[in-house]
């Protein structure tokens, strides 16, 4: 038996699975994925993102493309939007915990947020929480116990 066929075929997987996992994978990973966050981060459309664009290219001086521009909005912006501890897209969550392609200063990076922070999401979307800071505000709390406390310490 001859192992020429099987080094052959060993030869011609390697090189096609690595161009395939390497260089088609993100970018279908990232076609997907913007789509479904356009979608949720965009709810009133081209308008919303032309006014984004326009916003960031005045902190950063024109610097980088729109591409890169939409892609760091995408990834920042959506790690905040996608609660990932919940069932997620696959593509969404494989392109928002991959890193960014451009990087910004810190002066870029505290306009951003500044700029960015508040950012309309889609109505009826609310951020649920366990935590209800006005419940434990002081004025709610009721201690009748003062006196069972200053009658112990005397």
């Amino acid at each position: 038996m001859s192992i020429f066929p099987f080094a052959l075929a060993l030869g011609l997987t390697v090189p096609l699975t690595y161009i395939v996992l390497r260089k088609l994978y993100p970018g279908w990973v990232k076609k997907q994925a913007q789509k479904k966050l356009e979608s949720r981060l965009f709810p009133h459309g081209n308008r919303q993102k032309a006014e984004v664009l326009k916003t960031f290219r005045s902190f950063t001086g024109e610097r980088f493309s729109d591409e890169d521009i939409l892609e760091y909005f995408f990834k920042i912006k959506g790690l905040q939007a996608v609660d990932i501890n919940t069932r997620t897209n696959y593509w969404v969550k494989k392109y928002l915990f991959s890193p960014t392609s451009i990087k910004l200063n810190y002066f870029e990076q505290v306009k951003f947020y500044e700029t960015f922070l508040n950012f309309p999401v889609k109505p009826g979307i609310e951020k649920r929480s366990f935590f209800k800071p006005e419940k434990f505000a002081r004025e709610k709390i009721k201690t009748n116990r003062t006196e069972q406390m200053s009658k112990h310490l005397a």
